[in-house]
């Protein structure tokens, strides 16, 4: 098995936004801010190569919605198909596509236009996994998260007919499975996978960044704060006992980490580098 963490590129927003009621004394000392309080964050997808499967958690922002999102500003910007081919594959080695959620950040990747300007699958061969939830929430979005899905890009898998679609805790093929998770958005989909370093979580925008290792530490353009935290504690537990390797998709100086819990208090035991 081969795992390789994937750049995609990167982008600033306000600390508040991604922290919440959690006061900037306390996560600062955690995590980088300029003097406009803007906070870096990275769009770190996942590539596994199992050998019989090859399989891509998100695809990062691609091209498409940039543009319209200048405040947001995104820079450093590469797609999954520029950073497989360094590291030589092919996009149509791609089996599998495991999709956290459709807001565009983790799903802009997911298409590109042809020689026409349609948009088709950028993995031709895979099966695109997704939750029914999100996809219904995508098509007829609440305007809470209106500007964050990407739906036209899930279409064209759709239409292409690779959109398989998740409605409970599945195993999805040998070697990954998938939890249904609730509070940052309906059905985000957290991925376990079977790795020779142990289990690795797949955080998406469960855990997006090693702050949000605190209880009460959650994004606050969380669709639901109460069910966020709720939601997060018993991963984090789980994590802990069995010393899971949780991997993060925003965070921007920390790629990967197992957890510890002393005196009843989480905190990082270590970085996972590989």
């Amino acid at each position: 098995m081969n795992i390789h963490s994937i750049e995609t590129g990167f982008f600033s927003t306000d600390g508040g936004a991604m922290f919440g009621i959690v006061p900037r004394k306390v996560w600062s000392s955690r995590y980088p801010v300029d003097n406009e309080n803007r906070c870096p964050l990275a769009m770190r997808i996942l590539f596994v190569d199992m050998g019989n499967r090859k399989v891509l958690f998100d695809t990062g922002v691609g091209m498409k919605k940039v543009s319209g999102f200048a405040s947001y500003r995104f820079h450093d910007l590469s797609t999954p198909a520029e950073e497989l081919k360094k590291l030589g594959y092919q996009t149509k080695d791609i089996t599998d596509v495991v999709l956290s959620h459709l807001h565009f950040d983790h799903c802009g990747g997911t298409a590109v236009p042809d020689e026409n300007g349609h948009l088709v699958p950028t993995f031709p061969n895979a099966v695109y996994w997704a939750s029914e939830r999100q996809w219904e929430m995508a098509k007829n979005p609440s305007l809470w998260e209106a500007d964050s899905f990407a739906p036209e890009v899930i279409k064209a898998i759709e239409d292409a007919g690779r959109l398989r679609l998740v409605k409970v805790n599945s195993e999805l093929f040998s070697g990954v499975r998938v939890k249904l998770v609730q509070g940052h958005t309906d059905d985000q989909l957290l991925s376990y996978i079977d790795t020779p370093m142990g289990t690795m979580v797949y955080c998406g925008d469960v855990i997006p960044m090693t702050p949000h290792i605190m209880p009460l530490c959650i994004a606050a353009v969380d669709n639901a704060a109460v069910v966020s935290i709720d939601e997060k504690i018993p991963i984090l537990e789980e994590a802990v006992e069995h010393s899971q390797i949780l991997f993060f998709f925003h965070d921007a100086v920390t790629k990967a980490v197992r957890l510890k819990k002393v005196n009843g208090r989480i905190s990082v035991k270590e970085q996972v580098i590989f």
